[in-house]
């Protein structure tokens, strides 16, 4: 009964998430604008690494303190 509220509550989740649309500062882009289509390429799979990062963290500390228990 618990993993099933828990499974339904992060099913819930995952689907009722609203994208987050970033204001973002003129100066940003400003000087995103003035850099070559590479370097805006690069910089977008930067991001993505990084958010990979974390992620692998987060999860691997959950892994972790999950077999604790």
């Amino acid at each position: 009964m618990k993993r099933t509220a828990l499974g339904a509550l992060l099913l819930f989740a995952l689907l009722s998430a609203v994208p987050a649309l970033s204001q973002g500062c003129t100066q940003c882009r400003d000087n995103t604008a003035a850099t070559p289509p590479a370097t805006r390429a690069a910089y977008r799979h930067a991001i993505i690494l990084m958010a990979g990062a974390g992620c692998g963290l987060f999860i691997a500390t959950l892994v972790l303190l999950k077999r604790q228990n």
